[in-house]
């Protein structure tokens, strides 16, 4: 095989050498999942490779028909390139001439056919992809509006964002990530609204990704390109399975990561607002909408401060008023209260991570023991005391308002810590928790957005979109920290009519 400078292998005009050279790199033989086939063309000799279970047959048979028919006089001269533009009538079919490009398109699942005494083959895209039908999300579920979702492949993903945007300027650039996975990764971006900037920096850390392969998909590439520090409980990025939800942020300036095999993906750069909304109230009126937001809101709120705020008022009883005198348990168990507390949390946690692990049929029974059996049982033999269990509860309820599992997991975690501050050191313990909180959520940044904003720095509009679902039509400019090429999101009249025209 001859060497080319940047160490890409040429075709060979000798059919065999391609051949042998296949076979033993990919172990024809040893592998069942390659299938290896050789054709008479005309006079010629022909060969095909493809991977068993991710081609269509059907198609494929169809497409050799018409090349395997053809007259010898017709293929004296020019073989290849008289196949290629005059037999080969699938829509999806390419001319390479080298032996990378080619083996990375069979490993995607594409057939490539090699002629004899040619330096170049035919690529078929008759993939035919395992994927499951698009059904309703099971996390972002909806009372009112689509049920679709994204699944495994990401050929049927970027066809639900298409099916939303139907932009000319709505790109999906392909990246391979992984030396031996060689996956796929589409970065979905508006290019005359989205800042070419931002696009350039996550295209550079996609490609400066150096790791055999990503089988965690999409976490993984979070973890490569994601910056700060590690240690930063706070997702830096939003996952979401709706296609609607994709499409409303690319509108706004974001960029999106479809990566292959996950059915989620990747909305970047974000804030911790976004992390608090939900698609649900876009689909109710104006009125009911901000209201279910601003009680997703103070349940979040309640999930995070209730508990470390209760315990540490208790523990300082003489600092409450006579109208809070009330708080504290009439009987504090056995336990520590602020033992109790941290073993509540665990106990919450591992009942959900059973409640996942376990087949359907049995979670709801396992829950039932978690929620009920073993908190009724705890109070009563004087483990915990009873409003240990429900100030704990209403903070998990609180928790699960969020609609982004990692926002969620970080609020339980971050929970802990204040608990933990209130157990050695009280009041006070909760303000040096809730103050370090604040320092870290303002020092945090997705891709040089600050983490808070609108918050800080402020922005009176902004915040006002966060705290109330504002009609859609007041909505006309885009996110200004997300520095967008085309701030305006309304067509202007005298382009409008200039369309029509």
């Amino acid at each position: 095989m001859k060497q080319e400078a940047n160490a890409k292998v040429q075709i060979e005009k000798d059919i065999d050498h391609n051949i042998t050279y296949l076979k033993d790199l990919l172990g024809v033989g040893e592998t069942y999942d390659i299938v290896f086939r050789e054709y008479k063309v005309g006079r010629k000799r022909a060969a095909s490779f493809s991977i068993n279970g991710m081609t269509n047959d059907v198609l494929l048979t169809n497409i050799f028909q018409d090349m395997l028919t053809v007259h010898p006089e017709d293929l004296s001269i020019n073989t290849l390139q008289k196949l290629f533009y005059s037999r080969a009538t699938h829509s999806q079919v390419k001319l390479l001439d080298n032996m990378n490009d080619a083996l990375t398109s069979l490993l995607s699942g594409e057939l490539l056919f090699f002629v004899d005494d040619e330096e170049e083959v035919i690529v078929f895209d008759a993939r035919s992809y395992p994927a499951r039908a698009p059904a309703e999300s099971n996390i972002e579920k909806v009372t009112r509006g689509s049920r679709d979702s994204f699944v495994e492949t990401i050929p049927f993903n970027t066809a639900l964002i298409r099916r939303r945007l139907r932009d000319p300027n709505l790109r999906f650039e392909i990246i391979k990530v992984g030396i031996r996975s060689q996956a796929d990764i589409a970065i979905a971006y508006i290019k005359d609204v989205t800042d070419p900037s931002l696009i350039k920096d996550i295209k550079q850390k996609l490609n400066d990704i150096n790791i055999d392969g990503i089988p965690m998909a999409e976490k993984a590439i979070e973890e490569y390109i994601v910056g700060g520090s590690k240690l930063n409980p706070f997702p830096k990025v939003r996952y979401t399975e709706r296609p609607d939800v994709v499409a409303v942020h690319l509108l706004e300036g974001h960029v999106c990561l479809v990566v292959d095999t996950s059915p989620n993906v990747m909305i970047l750069p974000t804030t911790m607002w976004h992390h608090v909304q939900h698609v649900e109230e876009f689909h109710q009126n104006i009125v009911i909408g901000s209201y279910l937001r601003l009680v997703r809101l103070m349940g979040i709120l309640f999930s995070l401060l209730l508990p470390p705020l209760w315990l540490s008022l208790v523990l300082q009883k003489h600092l409450l008023p006579a109208a809070l005198a009330f708080l504290g348990p009439r009987d504090p168990g056995i336990v520590p209260i602020a033992i109790q507390f941290i073993l509540a949390e665990l106990g919450i946690e591992l009942v959900r991570m059973a409640t996942v692990h376990v087949p359907s049929a049995q979670s709801t029974a396992l829950g039932f023991i978690g929620a009920f059996m073993l908190g009724e049982f705890a109070t009563k033999v004087g483990l915990f005391g009873n409003e240990t269990i429900f100030y704990t509860a209403v903070a998990a309820v609180g928790a699960f308002a969020t609609p982004s599992v990692e926002f969620a997991m970080a609020i339980r975690l971050w929970r802990i810590v204040l608990l933990t501050f209130v157990m050695f050191f009280k009041l006070p313990g909760l303000l040096i928790g809730m103050l370090l909180l604040l320092i870290i959520l303002a020092r945090t940044r997705s891709f040089g957005v600050p983490y808070l904003w609108p918050a800080i720095p402020f922005n009176f509009a902004a915040m006002k979109d966060v705290l109330l679902r504002l009609p859609i039509p007041s909505k006309v400019l885009r996110p200004s920290v997300l520095k967008p090429l085309n701030k305006d999101r309304m067509e202007k009249k005298e382009e409008k009519n200039k369309d029509k025209r």
